[in-house]
């Protein structure tokens, strides 16, 4: 039987994922989220459209949290707030002390890239770029990708396993390096957190459980905050904490279905979900 994820990550090392040790772990990043009474709704001809009513959570720098739901459930919604893709209606929300919906329009973007990175359900690979220069892509918004960001994508391609596929283009991988390829572009400009939207959903069981336990280490390793919303109960069980969403607030995993009332800020998990 395959080594389930939690498991994985709380009693062995990084050799079993491919997970290099290097110069990357001891290069911790400063980490903070907090939201408070986040509200999202839609103008619809009857009455808004609410999707998301006093959502508040708390994380800290290593922190790693599973939002679950079903479809429909708001789930994406919340996770674009967190990576400033899209605004609030109410509510406020800070990385690492900083509002960034009070910044201008004009600044916002250059605030995400700094800060947030990115894992998707599909790796949204280019595929004419080599997996080097996927993985320096999101350089390429502020400058040049110079020798220095280089040796980081290098290292960020060892830890993941990848150091011999440098030049390798897309379709020269399986599904699972291509993931592995779109953490590692995640995670070149150091952000403070990593949101991850279904980074499993399209593997197959073994290959998803890599990706999460790989997931798990690297934030571990870096002193990052990853967010994971999915649909997977064995990659939720091994994320330190998990929540709901039901009726548009986040509650402990256990209340039942429908109630939209309980804690909404995370606490931690007590084993397999």
């Amino acid at each position: 039987m395959a080594e389930p994820i939690a498991q994985h990550a709380a009693g062995t090392g990084a050799a079993s994922t491919g997970v290099a040790t290097g110069s990357v772990a001891a290069q911790p990043v400063t980490a903070e989220l907090t939201a408070t009474g986040l509200c999202k709704s839609y103008p619809t001809p009857a009455e808004p459209l609410r999707v998301l009513q006093d959502v508040s959570l708390r994380l800290a720098a290593g922190e790693s949290l599973a939002v679950v739901g079903p479809s429909g459930s708001g789930k994406s919604t919340l996770l674009a707030i967190l990576g400033c893709l899209d605004r609030p209606t109410a509510g406020r929300l800070s990385v690492n002390g900083q509002d960034p919906f009070a910044l201008p329009d004009d600044r916002l973007p250059a605030f995400r890239g700094a800060n947030i990175g990115f894992v998707f359900q599909d790796h949204h690979l280019l595929p004419q770029c080599t997996v080097l220069e996927n993985v320096l892509t999101p350089l390429l918004a502020t400058g040049a990708a110079g020798p220095r960001d280089q040796d980081h994508a290098r290292e960020l391609l060892d830890r993941v396993g990848l150091s011999g596929r440098l030049t390798h283009r897309p379709a020269e991988l399986s599904g699972g390096e291509r993931q592995r390829v779109a953490i590692a572009r995640a995670m070149i400009r150091r952000p403070a957190v990593l949101l991850a939207d279904e980074p499993t959903g399209n593997l197959d069981a073994e290959t998803g459980r890599h990706v999460g336990r790989l997931l798990l280490e690297l934030n571990a390793a870096r002193g990052s905050i990853l967010v994971t919303v999915t649909h997977s109960g064995e990659l939720a069980g091994a994320m330190d904490r998990r929540l709901r969403l039901s009726g548009g607030r986040l509650v402990e995993p256990d209340t039942p279905a429908g109630d939209g009332q309980g804690p909404s800020s995370s606490t931690p998990s007590g084993g397999e979900w």
